[in-house]
């Protein structure tokens, strides 16, 4: 699950500052399958919620802006 969009006020905005990132795709051994430039050149949270991740890694994955992790399927 992509964890970028905050549900409270409290929570963090895990997008801001990292939009213009490439999108990195690792499967869950930590090898990268693959890289996602943002469309538009940035990323949007409805942008990312819908990506099938599980295209690139079936078998589950970790999602990154550049180094800053922003979501797994084991969330």
């Amino acid at each position: 699950m992509i964890i970028t969009r905050p549900i409270n006020p409290r929570e963090p905005d895990l997008l801001i500052g990292f939009e213009c990132l490439a999108l990195i795709i690792h499967d869950l051994d930590g090898s990268e399958v693959a890289t996602v430039s943002a469309p538009n050149g940035r990323w949007t949270h409805d942008a990312l919620e819908s990506l099938d991740l599980y295209a690139y890694c079936p078998n589950g994955w970790d999602a990154y802006l550049g180094t800053n992790w922003i979501g797994s399927s084991e969330v």
